[in-house]
Formats: C-alpha cells, sequence, structure tokens
C-alpha cells in the first residue's frame, strides 16, 4: 500500500500538472500573439533589459529556497515555532527588496546607459521598461514568504488557482496588444501589462495568508541579532549559486546582445522559454515533494527523505523523457508552428542545445531537495558558483573567435555535468551517502529508455516527411513509443500495480 508521503505527493502532483497544462497552452499562445505585435527586435529589447533585473533578482530565487526550507523544519519540529521563522524570513526579505532597489537604480541605470545594445530611437522604451521590470522584482520579493506558506502547507490547488487567474488574464492582455499592432508604444504597453499579475498575487496572497494563518503572519519583531545568523548564512550561500545560475544564463544573453544583436536575442529568448516550459513540467513533481523530503529531515527521518529523493529523481527523468524525445523528433516543424514565420533565425538549433540543458539539469531532481534539507550546503554552492560563472569567460572567448552565439550553450552542458560529479563526491566525504544506490534508483531506467529512444529516432530520421499531417503523425507516433517504453521500463511491476490499485479505488469511490 502507498504512504501517506507518497499519496499527498501524488495529490500534489496532480494539481500542480493542471495548473501547468494550463499556464504552458496559455504561454504558447501568448508568445506567437507578442511576436507578431511586437515583433522580434522588441522582444528582444524587452528580453536584454529583463536580463538586468534577473541578474540582480537572483535575491528573490534564494530567499525563498531559504524561506521554504527554514519553515518546512520549524513546522517538522515537535516544539517548532513557526510565527518566529516567519518574522525572521519576511524581515529578511524586505530588507533584500531595499538592496534590489539600491542595485539598480544605480548599477542597472548605468549599464542601461553605457552597454545596452538596442536599435536608435529605443532607449526611452527600454528605459521604461527597466523602470517597470525593478518595481516588479522588489514586490516580488515582499510577496515571497507569503506566497511560500502555500507551499509549506502544501496547498498547491490555491496556488494553482492564482496562477491561472493570473495566466488567463495575461491571455486576455495579449490578445488586446495584439489588436494594438503597430501601436508605438507597444513595448511600454506591454510591460505594464505584464506587470499586472505580480500585483494580483502581491495583493492575494497577503489576504489569504493572513485569514489562514494569523498566527504565523502576525507582525511580531525578532530583536536577537543571533536568530538572523543561521538564516542569513544559508541565505548566504544560497544567494551566491541563485546569483551564478542568473548569470550565467543572463550573463549569457548580455553577451548575446553585444556580439549579435536583440534578434539573436529574441532567439535565445525563444530557446530558453521552450526550456522553461519543460522545466515546468518536470520540476512540478520535485516541487510537489519538495515539503515531505524537507519535514521528514526536520524530524530526523533521513532514511524516508532519502528514499524520496530517489524516487522523486526518477520519476523527474521519466518525465523529462516523454517530453524530450518527440520535441527532439519534431522540434523545427513545432517551433515553426509555435512561433510561424517571424521566428528569429537560431532559434531552432539553440531550443536543441536548451534541451539538452535541461536534460543534465533535471538529474539533480530529488538530491537538491535533500542537499538543502541536510543544511550543510557551503561547497555545493561554492561548486556550482565557480562552474557556472566561468560559462561567461568561456562564451567571450568563443564570440571573440568568431563562434555563433549557440556555443555559449555547450558551456552550460558542460559544466552542468561536471556540478553533479562534484555533488556526489560531497556528499558521499560528508554525509556517507551511498551514491551507487541513488544512481542505481534513480537513473537506470531513464537511462536504459534513452538509449532505446536514441535507436528508434535513428530511425525515425530516416524516413521522409512532408506536410504538416505527416510532421504531426509522427510527433504523435514518437510519443506513443515514448510512453510505452516509460510505462513498461520505467516503473518496476510492484509500482505499476500499486498505480492501478489506487486509481481502480478512486474511480469505485467516485461511482
Amino acid at each position: 500500500m502507498a504512504s501517506n508521503s507518497d499519496i499527498r505527493i501524488a495529490r500534489n502532483t496532480v494539481i500542480i500538472y493542471i495548473r501547468m497544462a494550463v499556464t504552458i497552452l496559455v504561454g504558447l499562445i501568448t508568445s506567437r500573439l507578442v511576436l507578431q505585435a511586437l515583433g522580434a527586435s522588441d522582444v528582444g529589447i524587452y528580453s536584454a533589459v529583463g536580463s538586468t533585473v534577473a541578474l540582480v533578482g537572483a535575491i528573490t530565487g534564494a530567499l525563498s529556497s531559504t524561506t521554504i526550507r527554514f519553515m518546512n523544519i520549524e513546522i517538522g519540529k515537535v516544539d517548532g515555532n513557526p510565527n518566529r521563522m516567519f518574522n525572521i524570513c519576511h524581515a529578511i526579505h524586505l530588507g533584500g527588496a531595499a538592496v534590489i532597489l539600491l542595485l539598480l537604480e544605480s548599477i542597472g541605470l548605468w549599464y542601461i546607459h553605457t552597454h545596452l545594445n538596442v536599435p536608435p530611437g529605443k532607449e526611452s522604451d527600454a528605459m521604461f521598461v527597466f523602470q517597470v521590470s525593478t518595481i516588479v522584482a522588489c514586490l516580488a520579493i515582499a510577496n515571497t514568504p507569503f506566497q511560500s506558506l502555500f507551499t509549506i502547507h502544501e496547498q498547491f490547488g490555491t496556488v494553482a488557482l492564482v496562477d491561472i487567474f493570473n495566466t488567463l488574464l495575461k491571455l486576455g492582455l495579449v490578445a488586446l496588444l495584439y489588436l494594438m499592432q503597430g501601436h508605438p508604444d507597444g513595448l511600454r504597453i506591454y510591460a505594464v501589462m505584464m506587470s499586472a499579475s505580480t500585483w494580483i498575487s502581491f495583493i492575494a496572497y497577503h489576504w489569504m495568508s493572513a485569514r489562514r494563518w494569523p498566527d504565523i503572519v502576525r507582525w511580531k519583531p525578532v530583536r536577537e541579532k543571533s536568530a538572523y545568523r543561521e538564516v542569513m548564512t544559508f541565505n548566504n550561500y544560497n544567494l551566491l549559486s541563485s546569483s551564478a545560475v542568473i548569470a550565467r544564463s543572463q550573463g549569457s544573453n548580455m553577451l548575446i546582445n553585444a556580439f549579435f544583436g536583440t534578434t539573436t536575442n529574441a532567439a535565445y529568448f525563444y530557446a530558453f522559454t521552450l526550456q522553461n516550459y519543460v522545466n515546468q513540467f518536470v520540476n512540478n513533481f520535485d516541487q510537489a515533494s519538495a515539503p515531505q523530503i524537507t519535514q521528514n529531515v526536520g524530524a530526523g527521518q533521513v532514511e524516508t527523505a532519502t528514499r524520496l529523493a530517489r524516487r522523486s529523481c526518477r520519476i523527474c527523468l521519466l518525465l523529462f523523457l516523454l517530453l524530450f524525445f518527440p520535441l527532439l523528433s519534431e522540434l523545427e516543424f513545432l517551433m515553426g508552428l509555435w512561433l510561424g514565420s517571424k521566428m528569429p533565425p537560431e532559434t531552432v538549433v539553440m531550443a536543441r542545445w536548451t534541451l539538452l540543458i535541461a536534460a543534465v539539469a533535471t538529474t539533480s531532481a530529488g538530491l537538491g531537495q535533500l542537499i538543502n534539507a541536510l543544511g550543510r550546503i557551503k561547497w555545493y554552492k561554492i561548486e556550482i558558483t565557480v562552474l557556472f560563472l566561468l560559462c561567461l569567460p568561456a562564451g567571450w572567448i568563443l564570440f571573440k573567435n568568431g563562434a555563433p552565439a549557440y556555443t555559449i550553450l555547450t558551456c552550460f552542458v558542460v559544466s552542468d555535468f561536471l556540478s553533479r560529479i562534484i555533488q556526489f563526491i560531497l556528499l558521499r566525504v560528508q554525509f556517507r551517502f551511498d551514491v551507487f544506490r541513488f544512481m542505481r534508483h534513480a537513473y537506470a531506467r531513464p537511462l536504459l529508455i534513452s538509449v532505446l529512444m536514441g535507436g528508434f529516432l535513428l530511425l525515425y530520421r530516416m524516413i521522409p516527411l512532408d506536410g504538416l499531417w505527416q510532421h504531426f503523425a509522427g510527433f504523435m507516433v514518437v510519443g506513443i513509443v515514448t510512453v510505452v517504453c516509460i510505462g513498461f521500463l520505467g516503473f518496476s511491476r510492484a509500482e505499476r500495480r500499486t498505480a492501478l490499485d489506487f486509481l481502480r479505488n478512486k474511480i469505485h469511490k467516485n461511482t
């Protein structure tokens, strides 16, 4: 029989995937409409300016991870004090928002004025987008501890409803923008439209948190400086790695802007948009299992947390393969169908590399949650930071020697692969972690499926396809073959029986 943890993870995963299905479907539609309404150059400006904000916005990701970790640990303790920990995290978030505002209005403005490569006459539009993005970044940080409460308490249904509402609102606003196609202030209007969801989330999460957990969110300042030390130490290492992740992604976007211009920025933007959708599909299961992993560590049940981490990693890899092989088989056709005739050059080749980046990154699913829960994160964050930041000088050297824009993405793949090796070494040294057991349970079945599907794709490539329906039929065939392989090879017989029994009981209960 499935454990309570497994059932809760399964239920949360279903809710998260309903949200994901809506957001990805609408996101694909809005991406195309925005490209048609603004053109590749304006989309590239929006992406390049957003890079400046995102570099400093690493604070948001670091603070969110820290809040979720410490609140989960506090809830897992028998004598925990969630209100005290929430107030500590809330105060740190407000300080982070102030730091972001200061950095953006100083260093960010300097970069926009002196180094951003935009077409003549678009400087004022770029500055407007920058200021709107700055406000949105600060609001997002201030909102993070309140939004995190819903993840911590596994109320994914509420998060899904808020996200779905915001997604549908964006669709309506982008449709309005499409009708205004050719408007001289289209880029400014788009920036304001995209900020609406942040304002709505800020109001909604503050209001709902106050109603559901008044004892936790009640403002009660914690004045002892020592209370902030552990949280800030953990957060600083998280901030280090988060900064490196965003610096690698957005710093490479800036390098591409400097060497190739805004049209290539647009290709980079859409390639990483595809990767983000794939990551959502995969990371949603990882997100659903995170509270259980962290709370089990907080309760001293490390073996249970490790078992959940292994299972989370394997299932995330299987979910990734479910998308990877069908997408890879007809990527050029699908990208053309999505973006239409205005698709920027190099989009497809960049998209192939971003899928490979996602493949290597997915091997850390479950593992990253376990490392954060165990708490001794110093060297893990340092190795990620060093490897990721090395991609930027490597990319600059490649571009100076005439390499095409996509070559910087090869550095991403290498750095992710090396990072995984170092993580396993550190886990073995620090915690006597059974690396081979983890790899056997998490990687063996996905690797077998990858080998078989790789051979199948080689045969598939030999079949000449012509016309919309033939490409679509080929995509569906590859998808069906992938599903069959995952169903029979990705799970054990006992797991398939448990899943069928669970579904059968649910059906009988509802009839």
